[in-house]
């Protein structure tokens, strides 16, 4: 566990599947993907929960923030992540963060 950032433990994750709505009410993730009221998307292999930084790319802040879900479609790679500092979960492009080895 690195200094300072909750345990990975603590937290629950989609894993191998899309998210559903019950995962996001359960804090297991933080968005759907559909078109036209239809699911779309694949989950992305990733080892979930895990630690990463949200990074501004105008201003180049980072927050802490825990991996919750991962999920691409129609070539782009989402991210959904609960944000520590903040205690609420956000979405954002893969490029929008950086994994943290643990």
């Amino acid at each position: 566990m690195l200094t300072g950032w909750p345990r990975l433990s603590d937290f629950s994750a989609t894993v191998g599947r899309l998210a559903t709505a019950e995962d996001i009410r359960a804090k297991r993730a933080a968005f759907l993907l559909e078109s036209e009221g239809v699911r779309i998307g694949e989950p992305i292999d990733l080892k979930l929960p895990c630690y990463a930084w949200m990074v501004d790319d105008e201003t180049g802040d980072r927050e802490r923030c825990i991996v919750l879900q991962a999920e691409e479609a129609d070539g782009i790679r989402y991210f959904g992540v609960w944000l520590i500092d903040q205690k609420k979960p956000s979405v954002g492009l893969e490029s929008d963060f950086e994994i943290v080895e643990s």
